[in-house]
């Protein structure tokens, strides 16, 4: 089958420098410190706690997923276009969930807790999307499974998106109070904007844009999941 191209790219750049930009904004004192390539202050305008900006980031998937299954069999090139959209989004969104939140409520869990596995079981859901997402990144959009692959992974979405709003959002709300969520959120937003950041606005400060990258980032987080227990 035909590999799509572009996309690959684009997602792969967010992939590799996730990590270390994420690990930047954990580490800064003063979120509003940090600086984009054109030299303009980061800092959300208007912060807000990080439960609320992952609920708009569900909002705006679903929103997506609605499109593409609005799509008549035949309409390929839409359908590959709403899933490049769908694709970008759930891995901005899943990288800050990984690499932010869902260590700052589990640092706040005990071993064999209900909410450590909830937790758990968040990171284990985002593996299994992702596996799926691969497959749709590889085949080509003609391809008679295509569609079928597409409408599953928005039902693995929805049932992540329900459980994560009806169980793992309360018990983190509950676990972490309104300030912690509110910084939390900042660093969300600040490192969401960071990735963001495309290769021709890296160019015009002079700066490198982020390196291509596969999913050895998905990998070797897994792996360090595991060792935790």
């Amino acid at each position: 089958m035909a590999k799509q191209n572009g996309l690959g790219s684009v997602v792969d750049n967010v992939r590799g420098v996730a990590g270390k930009v994420v690990s930047g904004v954990m580490d800064a004192m003063n979120p509003a410190q940090l600086e984009d390539p054109r030299g303009t202050a980061l800092r959300p305008a208007e912060p807000t706690d990080a439960i609320a900006l992952l609920k708009k980031d569900h909002e705006k998937v679903k929103a997506l997923f609605s499109q593409a299954e609005a799509l008549s069999d035949t309409a390929y090139a839409a359908r590959l276009k709403l899933f490049k959209e769908i694709d970008a989004e759930l891995t901005l969104h899943t990288t800050v969930e990984e690499t932010i939140f869902y260590p700052a409520v589990k640092a706040k869990t005990k071993r064999n807790s209900d909410e450590r596995d909830e937790v758990l079981e968040a990171y284990e859901e985002h593996a299994g999307a992702k596996d799926l997402i691969a497959k749709l990144e590889r085949l080509d959009a003609r391809d008679e499974t295509y569609k079928a692959k597409l409408q599953v992974l928005s039902e693995m979405i929805q049932h992540h998106v329900k459980e994560e709003e009806s169980v793992l959002f309360p018990e983190a709300r509950a676990l972490l109070g309104a300030d912690e969520l509110e910084r939390l959120g900042e660093q969300i937003a600040v490192a969401k904007r960071k990735l963001q950041i495309t290769p021709a606005e890296a160019k015009l400060s002079g700066k490198r844009a982020p390196a291509k990258s596969a999913r050895t980032q998905t990998t070797r987080s897994r792996s360090g999941r595991r060792k935790q227990g």
